[in-house]
């Protein structure tokens, strides 16, 4: 039983809301954002009132937020249709309210309901969501069943309309449903790093509280002029914001819209969760499809002076490699970001002192070929050599390179220890290369992936290089990135 009184869910409803303004300052506030204006309880929102923001190209964001004290109640079509405590419009008439008063005006409006609330898991409105914009329209356009006919049927008497307006309102409309106010604090923290802010927990609550105050002083619209001046105490010092890219492989990532370029590929991948998205429906697509985008990705940035990155998504070893290749010091990215845990690894700064050694280096053949495992949390190396013996024949040597005091999921303990490693694997390998004169590297990754991607960072004067997934245990690996000379 939830024993919350009425003022505290409230207060907690309060928090819920003011977290998603606070995200939606931090949005505003970087480079070419276009933002001019953001409302908070705003009069101009009508239904959509809880966070408003207002752009220089007139497309315009509205927000409607709800918060439940707990898990019990679900986010469902019938809950939507309800008619408001005081017997007012229902949820879903607000919006629509809003979206034709907005149309009518010629302005441009897209509009968000976010929710704590999960969705019931038998309502066949809400389990249209697209994964990506969390918008039902297309997909109940499509639908055909006859529960399908039926919610249609009955979405347009409620809303006494046209199906024509049904459906362009829900092409206008997005669900964020069982968004948890820790999900919108991670998001808050990935937006403060990547606009210079602090993003301690701290900064964090301060944000909130920000916003907060506007509310209780009855600020109730700020131009960014004076929302900058307001948050600027919370810049860290001789930082520049930084544009994030999240790359979509295996899973796709619930704060997407923080990332300033999105990449998604996982409907590419065969499997149905994440740990079974291991292999493509097609091998061309890693270098036909993924590595183009990623280099179209690094040139948008690189032409509008975004030269520093902040890297994140979920995706295998190999990928975060090969971007930190296309975001290299030789393409002109000076700093490239991610997120380790909770703290960030950057290619920018000072280093600590940290050896690596040869492990193994053994003649397989007199093929000019190499393989070379970079060990951190594991030594493959008898696996990549299992591998080597069953599927090539163009290796001639063997080589894992790891780090003097042994291999651990652990054993780089901070930012700096990662910044030497990855210099000292770099050197070590060009001197093998300089010894060996290999024709191509098979490259091998057992590494955390801010490891990978800080290494790929420096990856130059190097012959071609082929990168490998990792299919599992016992399954082997599959080659996919090839980087050429």
């Amino acid at each position: 039983m939830n024993n919350l009184s009425s003022s505290g869910a409230r207060i907690r409803g309060d928090a819920y809301q003011h977290m998603i303004g606070w995200i939606q300052v931090l949005r505003a506030s970087l480079p070419n954002s276009g933002v001019l204006e953001i409302g908070i309880e705003d009069p101009d929102g009508g239904n959509a009132d809880d966070v408003t923001v207002y752009k220089a190209d007139g497309r315009h964001n509205f927000f409607q937020i709800k918060s439940a004290v707990d898990g019990q109640k679900t986010a469902c079509v019938t809950w939507l249709m309800e008619p408001s405590k005081t017997g007012g419009p229902s949820i879903v008439q607000g919006l629509f309210n809003v979206w034709k008063r907005y149309k009518n005006s010629g302005t441009g409006i897209s509009i968000s309901f976010y929710t704590n609330r999960p969705a019931a898991a038998d309502d066949n409105f809400i389990a249209l969501r697209d994964g990506k914009s969390g918008m039902v329209g297309q997909r109940l356009k499509q639908a055909s069943s006859g529960a399908a006919k039926s919610l249609k049927k009955n979405l347009i008497t409620h809303l006494s309309t046209t199906e024509e307006d049904l459906f362009d309102f829900l092409d206008h409309l997005s669900f964020k449903i069982g968004r948890l106010h820790d999900e919108l604090w991670e998001e808050a923290k990935l937006l403060m790093y990547a606009g210079g802010f602090r993003f301690d927990d701290e900064a964090i609550m301060l944000g909130e509280s920000i916003v907060r105050g506007w509310v209780t002083s009855g600020k109730r619209r700020l131009t960014m002029d004076d929302i900058q001046n307001e948050i600027k105490h919370l810049l860290r010092p001789g930082e520049l914001p930084a544009t994030s890219l999240l790359i979509q492989a295996i899973d796709r990532d619930l704060i997407w819209e923080a990332a300033t370029v999105a990449l998604d590929w996982v409907d590419l991948f065969d499997g149905d969760e994440p740990r079974t998205r291991r292999v493509v429906q097609d091998p061309a697509l890693w270098n036909t499809k993924f590595r183009k985008e990623i280099q179209d990705a690094a040139k948008s940035m690189r032409s509008r002076g975004q030269t520093r990155v902040l890297v994140r998504g979920y995706m295998r070893l190999p990928t975060w490699f090969i971007v930190g290749v296309e975001l290299g010091r030789t393409a002109g990215f000076d700093e490239i970001v991610s997120f380790q845990g909770n703290l960030p690894w950057s290619s920018k700064g000072d280093v600590e002192k940290y050896p690596v050694e040869m492990t193994c280096d053994e003649k397989l053949s007199d093929k000019n070929e190499m393989a070379i495992s970079i060990a951190l949390s594991v030594d493959p190396t008898k696996d990549v050599k299992y591998y080597l013996e069953s599927f090539s024949n163009n290796i001639g040597k063997y080589i894992c390179i790891a780090p003097t005091i042994g291999t651990a999921n652990t054993i780089i303990k901070n930012e700096r220890e990662a910044r030497q490693w990855a210099y000292n694997v770099r050197d070590m390998i060009r001197n093998i290369v300089r010894e060996n004169h290999p024709s191509k590297i098979h490259l091998f990754l057992a590494v955390p992936h801010g490891a990978a991607l800080l290494l790929g960072h420096l990856w130059d004067r190097m012959p071609p290089t082929q990168l490998y997934e990792d299919l599992g245990a016992l399954s082997g690996y599959f080659p996919s990135f090839l980087i050429p000379n």
